[in-house]
């Protein structure tokens, strides 16, 4: 789950530089940024898993998000797809 808790703080990182951008009327490297965010997330839910560790596709003894780690790559998404159609 660290990893995969790294890969999240990083797409977040992307969304934030993504909102730093924008704010300076910087359009095309915020759509960069949104992007790289999101990603960062679709790596990270080929990777998630379901269920318990044993019914996981990721394999016995690997565990899948915590609800948390599910709540932040959603709220994530979403304002990177928000942002990027200007809501």
């Amino acid at each position: 789950v660290c990893k995969r808790g790294g890969e999240i703080q990083k797409a977040v990182e992307f969304k934030v530089e993504g909102n730093r951008c924008y704010k300076e009327k910087k359009f095309r490297e915020a759509i960069g940024k949104y992007h790289r965010a999101l990603l960062q997330l679709k790596g990270v839910h080929g990777r998630a898993g379901a269920g318990s560790p044993e019914q996981s596709p990721l394999g016995p003894g690997r565990h899948p998000l915590t609800e948390e780690q599910l709540r932040l790559v959603e709220s994530t998404e979403v304002e990177c797809y928000d942002s990027l159609t200007g809501r």
